[in-house]
């Protein structure tokens, strides 16, 4: 059966027939009232956890250009939080818009379409970045991920090559701007189906399609980076344990406990949203295991900001002193004057003696 043009650049798509909607009707309201359905629950759901997350990732965002200018890896997580922010606004808040308009395809072809393209290229980019960060094959990238997951980012001799680290770091950035043009406006984007609760490769024009609209570039991007991902944060885990070896092994291993959560909550996010959506293009799916998978992408994107502000500390002291918010101090005053009184007691009783 053919397939979709896999590359299809933004601006011929009107004039590709697998996306006319004239084939049927013109463009409009009469497609939501035909094949739209209003989905208000999760529509206002979507909305909410989108702006919530929005707004707690303004702080973290000057958070982490701060630490951006000491430490590279906090260059790749500041960048990932700009991508989170701009596919928060396609998968949570302008998909929310969608579903309680009962909004499909035709209903307002270049909307839908430019959230999806938005949706698209930011989501495959944000996994590829999980698996920059994710590489460790030496000290320094090691200690950069200890960074990005909360931990301190030294090397052997407690500096880093900061200046190569930076410059490298750079590079790889301005690779991921040509990565995300690709996604964004070269293939075939995902399209908000109302009536689906879901968004789909299909736009459900006529009879369901899932095979003639599959975006292979985008399967390939899933099943591979995102597996790779999963398979090094878990390598990451197996290396922190083997370093916590020797004196304080059980200390440290407590300490580090924020590192593993972390890692844990990234990964199954991930994977969960990215197989999810690869099945559900490619085979029927029930109502349900589309809402479980758009539950996924929905946190994996919108879960970064309650991790860091949770979990990793440095974003955390860096937010309290952006707020003004003070950490309680505790007191020494008690016991160097418990310990001052009990030397004078003791001195008191040998001169007595």
């Amino acid at each position: 059966m053919p397939i979709v043009n896999q590359i299809l650049p933004i601006w011929e798509w009107p004039h590709h027939s697998e996306y006319d909607c004239n084939a049927i009707h013109p463009p409009g309201e009469w497609w939501t009232a035909e094949y739209g359905q209003y989905q208000p629950a999760f529509g206002w759901w979507s909305i909410a956890w989108g702006t919530v997350c929005e707004v707690l990732y303004l702080p973290i965002i000057v958070a982490l250009y701060e630490e951006s200018k000491r430490i590279s890896c906090y260059k790749i997580m500041l960048w990932l939080a700009v991508i989170d922010i701009i596919a928060i606004l396609a998968n949570s808040i302008f998909f929310g818009i969608l579903l309680i308009k009962g909004y499909v395809f035709c209903s307002n072809p270049w909307f839908v379409w430019m959230v999806g393209c938005i949706g698209l290229g930011r989501d495959v980019v944000w996994r590829e970045r999980k698996l920059s960060l994710a590489r460790h094959k030496s000290p320094v990238r090691v200690a950069e991920l200890l960074a990005f997951l909360g931990g301190k980012a030294t090397n052997s001799s407690g500096v880093f090559e900061l200046s190569k680290s930076q410059r490298n770091t750079t590079y790889y950035l301005m690779l991921t701007l040509v990565y995300i043009f690709y996604f964004t406006f070269l293939t075939p984007p995902i399209l908000t189906n109302s009536k689906e609760k879901g968004m789909f490769f299909d736009p459900f024009i006529g009879p369901a399609r899932l095979e003639t609209f599959s975006n292979w570039p985008h399967t390939a991007n899933n099943l591979l980076i995102v597996m790779a991902t999963a398979a090094l944060y878990f390598s990451l885990c197996i290396v922190l344990v083997v370093k916590q070896g020797g004196d304080g092994h059980r200390a440290r291993l407590k300490q580090n406990k924020a590192i593993f959560i972390q890692a844990t909550l990234i990964c199954v996010f991930n994977v969960v949203a990215s197989l999810v959506y690869v099945y559900m293009n490619f085979f029927p799916t029930s109502q349900t295991l589309v809402e479980i998978g758009h539950l996924s992408w929905q946190f994996s994107h919108g879960a970064p900001p309650y991790i860091y502000l949770l979990l990793n500390k440095t974003v955390q002291e860096r937010c309290r002193k952006l707020m003004g918010i003070r950490r309680p101090r505790i007191s020494t005053i008690t016991p160097a004057t418990q310990t001052v009184t009990s030397s004078q007691h003791v001195m008191r009783q040998n001169f007595e003696l």
